[in-house]
């Protein structure tokens, strides 16, 4: 059985997404910003700070652990792990060298719940549509996908991180998706379509036949231009259901 947080962490590597790298030192830990750059069959390179070269030395010779930890959606996935080798010039390209770390891959991987985003609920006059598509691992999340990928669903409530919804299958079978199905998510409100990525959660409770009542969580997207640019946007969709959620409440709504 695949193991989610494994898949968390080897999705994060392949998009070389950005972490927080934390080295002890004399009681204290030392953070700083990294990112993943590549990896091999006994570890997982990441960018290194030159400055701390010193230091990188000795938790070589002493094989001290070292922290990794980065977001995704709303979870912190943070793991221990000793480090193997330094390079001063790894190679990026044939162009590119930098001060790299080969950290181990760790037995162990942890994640951490973030759920301080405001959860807007979803009423049919706030004319909010959402789409998902089970779609393959290394597609693009702008390639349009088959039909027969689109999985139905009724959203319940938006958040920065995520979505509550409602998934249901065709002709009372169960819907066809799973933890391990990376999604991509299609937000329209408005004159704003937003085209996100993300997975569902692990359903919990009793479901009704033929319907998973779940959540699907978000992709980090502050990462990098088009990932704030798709955060903003959120932002905008979420700032107004929640002034329509309260006019509703005043009964200003007709």
């Amino acid at each position: 059985m695949t193991d989610p947080r494994r898949e968390m962490l080897n999705e994060a590597v392949a998009r070389n997404c950005a972490v927080v790298i934390s080295l002890p030192s004399a009681g204290i830990l030392r953070h700083y910003k990294s990112r993943f750059i590549g990896e091999t069959p006994i570890g997982i390179w990441v960018e290194a700070e030159p400055a701390e070269h010193a230091l990188i030395g000795e938790l070589l010779t002493t094989q001290s652990n070292v922290g990794v930890s980065f977001k995704r959606g709303p979870e912190k996935v943070t793991f221990l792990s000793p480090l193997l080798e330094y390079d001063a010039r790894h190679s990026i390209n044939d162009q590119t060298t930098i001060a790299a770390l080969l950290i181990a891959r760790p037995a162990e991987i942890k994640t951490l719940q973030r759920r301080n985003n405001y959860r807007v609920k979803v009423f049919k006059d706030n004319v909010l549509q959402g789409k998902i598509w089970r779609v393959a691992p290394r597609a693009h999340i702008t390639d349009r996908p088959m039909p027969s990928q689109q999985v139905t669903i009724d959203v319940r409530d938006l958040s920065l991180g995520g979505m509550g919804v409602a998934i249901r299958g065709n002709n009372g079978e169960p819907p066809k998706i799973s933890t391990e199905d990376r999604l991509r998510i299609e937000l329209q409100h408005g004159q704003i379509t937003l085209l996100l990525e993300g997975r569902m959660r692990q359903p919990s409770g009793p479901q009704p036949p033929g319907e998973i009542s779940t959540g699907i969580r978000f992709n980090e997207m502050a990462g990098d231009f088009e990932g704030r640019q798709k955060l903003s946007q959120l932002t905008r969709i979420i700032s107004e259901m929640q002034r329509q959620e309260v006019r509703r409440v005043q009964g200003c709504v007709g």
